[in-house]
């Protein structure tokens, strides 16, 4: 079977500096990840070279079947739902958020001339459903961070991706919408056969359909096997350089800490 992607030795440099470096990681298509680390550890450059939006110093990645070249890369993107925050942010402003779920269809940044009236209809039945249906025509920089995810995350699923990331898709999102992403994205992993990334900072995002995990340290693989053996107190603890305490209820994760802070000393 082949994969849905593979990286072999694949590394990224900034000048000197490696942002990644030595990733080997393989993902059979149907299976949904977790990709866990900590801030600067590298999980949106990582991803942004899987999904086609950066390019990599060295190393070999197969996506899809094939790999990025000029004459691929927008066929291969088309299959790819990607959210991130971190990545469109620095893309987007005056586009109007229709434009926007629209380019999801080709996965570019633009719309073209393959827009059909079907595609205008699905864009503006994903905006009605992610709660945007008053803002289709309000430029990106206008909306609040919320309503600006929920715009990428109508993007990503515009094509009906046969891969979807999503880098920290609940970041900005208000109660009610961060559970109904949730549930979405328990929906698609359990009725659908497309392949989920999922990154997240906050353990309680993590469920139980997310069965194998990469952990990213300083560019590096820390450690990718089954969630179940990887989120346990010990290994988290050993990750995270500080003792935590690890507990599953109803189908989510959770961290327990104690952080003291030393602030008030300075005022």
């Amino acid at each position: 079977m082949n994969p849905i992607f593979k990286l072999e030795g694949l590394g990224c440099k900034a000048g000197n500096q490696y942002i990644l470096k030595d990733i080997d990681w393989e993902v059979q298509k149907g299976q949904h990840w977790l990709v866990f680390g900590m801030n600067g550890s590298g999980k949106t450059t990582l991803l942004s070279i899987v999904a086609g939006y950066m390019g990599c110093t060295h190393g070999n990645l197969e996506v899809l079947g094939q790999t990025y070249c000029d004459d691929t890369i927008l066929d291969i993107r088309r299959r790819i739902g990607w959210v991130s925050a971190s990545y469109f942010d620095k893309c987007l402003s005056r586009e109007t958020v229709l434009d926007i779920v629209l380019a999801g269809k080709c996965s570019t940044l633009g719309i073209n001339d393959d827009i059909t009236d079907a595609d205008v209809i699905r864009a503006k039945t994903l905006l009605k459903e992610l709660r945007l249906k008053t803002k289709i025509n309000y430029p990106f920089d206008f909306l609040s961070k919320g309503e600006r995810q929920n715009v990428l995350i109508a993007r990503a699923l515009m094509a009906s991706p046969e891969l979807l990331i999503l880098d920290e898709p609940c970041t900005g999102l208000d109660v009610f919408s961060r559970e109904y992403l949730l549930s979405t994205i328990r929906d698609l992993a359990e009725n659908t056969e497309v392949t989920i990334i999922f990154v997240t900072h906050y353990p309680e995002e993590i469920m139980d359909i997310f069965q194998h995990c990469l952990l990213l340290k300083n560019g590096r693989i820390y450690a990718k096997d089954r969630t179940e053996t990887i989120f346990t107190s010990e290994q988290m603890s050993a990750f995270l350089n500080y003792p935590v305490q690890v507990n599953r209820e109803k189908n989510r994760m959770h961290i327990q800490l104690e952080v003291d802070s030393h602030i008030k000393e300075l005022l």
